[in-house]
């Protein structure tokens, strides 16, 4: 499965497949409350998007939700917080893949490694990478 030209990992699209049938929810929740690199991360996976059409509708939602306003997209401005990364204003390498509870999105960073994305989510007030794979992201979770 391709979303805006960049490949879904297989991994994902087998995942979700299991959920399909009920259209994306899966309520995960994590073993610790840990990330792939040991720092505290208090989320769940709540639903995923199980077809390219709804991934494709979540990930152009990114470009408008988050915009550059004077305070979001401020070059420079990284949070000190665990795994942060700097705004992203820039969503063409970013593909949304699911929700925690909260409705922060979970995604696939593709910049820097097309062939394989990392996994980032929002977390309240800026970008967090929390796992280097999709294989990896699935491991914190029961």
């Amino acid at each position: 499965m391709q979303i805006n030209g960049l490949d879904v990992p297989s991994e994902y699209v087998a995942f979700a497949a299991r959920y399909r049938d009920a259209q994306g929810f899966c309520n995960l929740r994590l073993k610790p409350e840990r990330d792939s690199f040991a720092s505290v991360l208090q989320t769940e996976l709540a639903q995923i998007y199980t077809d390219a059409p709804e991934l494709t509708v979540r990930t152009a939602k990114l470009g408008v939700c988050f915009v550059a306003d004077g305070c979001y997209g401020q070059p420079g401005s990284v949070s000190a917080e665990p795994g942060a990364m700097a705004d992203i204003v820039d969503f063409t390498e970013i593909i949304c893949f699911g929700m925690a509870g909260d409705g922060s999105p979970f995604c696939f960073d593709y910049r820097g490694a097309r062939g394989a994305p990392s996994v980032i989510l929002w977390d309240d007030d800026y970008w967090r990478k929390i796992s280097n794979s999709f294989e990896d992201f699935l491991l914190l979770f029961s």
